[in-house]
This record gives C-alpha cells, sequence and structure tokens, in this order.
C-alpha cells in the first residue's frame, strides 16, 4: 500500500490497467488483473496532473500517456475498445516508476464522472532500422471543481 499524499507524483509508468467505467459499479472492483493490461513499452509512457486557472476557473486536467508496442497491442486494441474508451471512459490503475500507485479518472468526490477518455491515438512505424511499430494513446480528463473543498 502507498502513503497517502495531498499530491500526485508525476513520472515514468512502469505498469497500466484499463478498467471501462461501463463495465464497473464500484472502486472496490479496480483490482490488478481484473481489468486490460498494456503492455508498455520502455519509458515513452506517462502521467501528468496540471493545475491552471484559464480565465480566473480553477481546473486540474489528467493526462494518461500509453505507449504499447503494436503488435502486443492487438490483443486488447480492437474497434469495440476505442467506442468505449471514447463513448463511456476508462478508469486506470498505473504504478509508477517511483514505485507509487494511482487510480487514474476516478476519485472520491466525482466518482467515474470524471473517467478518461480518448483525446488522441498515433500509429508510429518507427524511424529507425530496429524500431518496432507503436500506438500512443492519450486519455484525458478534466477536473474544473476544486481540489481544495474536500470534505
Amino acid at each position: 500500500m502507498t502513503e497517502n499524499k495531498f499530491y500526485k507524483p508525476v513520472g515514468g509508468l512502469v505498469r497500466a490497467e484499463l478498467f471501462h467505467t461501463s463495465q464497473i459499479e464500484s472502486i472496490d472492483q479496480l483490482k490488478w488483473g481484473a481489468g486490460v493490461e498494456v503492455a508498455l513499452v520502455d519509458d515513452a509512457s506517462s502521467y501528468v496532473e496540471r493545475f491552471s486557472a484559464d480565465n480566473r476557473q480553477v481546473s486540474v486536467s489528467h493526462t494518461l500517456t500509453l505507449c504499447s508496442d503494436r503488435n502486443l497491442a492487438q490483443q486488447w486494441f480492437d474497434g469495440e475498445f476505442l467506442r468505449q474508451v471514447a463513448a463511456d471512459g476508462v478508469v486506470a490503475l498505473v504504478e509508477l516508476a517511483t514505485g507509487e500507485q494511482l487510480t487514474v479518472g476516478w476519485c472520491r468526490r466525482m466518482a467515474f464522472e470524471q473517467a478518461l477518455r480518448l483525446n488522441s491515438l498515433e500509429f508510429d512505424s518507427g524511424q529507425g532500422l530496429n524500431d518496432s511499430p507503436r500506438v500512443k494513446m492519450v486519455l484525458c480528463c478534466r477536473d474544473v471543481t476544486s481540489a481544495f473543498n474536500i470534505e
């Protein structure tokens, strides 16, 4: 179990598992091995939490970038998967290179209303001789409810 902190660390990911919000009813269902595990490649995957005050409205955006080998992604990646990620959203369990584990796309106040949704999808053939083809999926959500109003 990780220590509870006021902030979430930002860093490289070593493990990620996605859960379709349409298939879960409770945070208790988010267990490693129960979702769709994304086979990550090298250190290109990341999680970023950005606080901003655009137009004087404080918000927090969460961006999860997942990079996988395209051949490995064929095991979990298809048209139905994309439809669910874009329409219903997903919640992700991620493990950072620091060893800390986070739940992204769910919070106590908003439950699954702030799920991660598909922002972009890239297919990269690679530039180098030994580069394998890759899939880069960027998932995002934005919370405009102040994080400082926690009961």
